[in-house]
């Protein structure tokens, strides 16, 4: 960890940064998309768990892109797809 800060957070804002010169909306699709092709189901369970726990460490952004994941929802077709992140 870094700085106390777990890894999930940590890489989520890593994201955040990539993409936050995008407009709002765009950059939550594109954080979504990225999370959902290359982050492990254990990752996306637990920055979901982290949401409902009310974490109020994460980045609104990062909040916002994670409405569109659900736990277990991964398309395999599009994971063949390249994506903006």
């Amino acid at each position: 960890m870094s700085g106390g800060v777990p890894p999930v957070v940590r890489l989520g804002h890593d994201l955040v940064r990539n993409f936050e010169a995008l407009p709002p909306e765009k950059a939550a699709v594109e954080l979504a998309t990225h999370i959902r092709k290359f982050w492990e189901p254990r990752m996306r369970q637990e920055l979901l768990a982290r949401i409902r726990w009310g974490d109020t460490s994460l980045h609104p952004l990062l909040v916002r892109a994670a409405e569109d994941l659900v736990d277990g929802d991964v398309d395999r077709a599009e994971v063949r797809e390249p994506s903006g992140g």
